[in-house]
């Protein structure tokens, strides 16, 4: 079973991806804040789907963090803006595997969700 966090603030975006991504073979766990996610790293995700802009801890930092705690663990930034320095900086950290601007087309989230999880 692949544990897959989904991390967004805006609950339509949340439920959405929550919907697209709980495929067999997938445990969903989805957080509306950064802190519960953060709380949430001692389940080891082994793929976070985040969102880029959210309150207080914003989604390189949670990223990072998940990093740390979870070293294995891929990652998906979302952004409803440009690609901006900190998010060109993530990507070549390899804090951030795959980056995609909403709206996405569901087809390429769906590749890059399965090309990180190696399905």
């Amino acid at each position: 079973m692949l544990r897959v966090f989904i991390v967004d603030d805006e609950e339509p975006l949340r439920r959405s991806l929550v919907r697209v991504l709980g495929r067999p073979g997938f445990q969903i766990n989805a957080y509306g804040c950064s802190e519960d996610a953060l709380s949430g790293l001692e389940l080891e995700p082994q793929l976070i789907v985040c969102d880029y802009h959210l309150p207080r801890i914003d989604g390189i930092s949670v990223l990072r963090a998940a990093r740390v705690r979870c070293p294995g663990v891929k990652t998906i930034l979302l952004s409803g803006g440009v690609c901006d320095d900190a998010i060109t900086a993530a990507l070549e950290e390899g804090i951030v595997d795959s980056f995609f601007i909403k709206p996405w087309r569901l087809d390429e989230l769906l590749a890059a969700v399965d090309e990180l999880c190696g399905r």
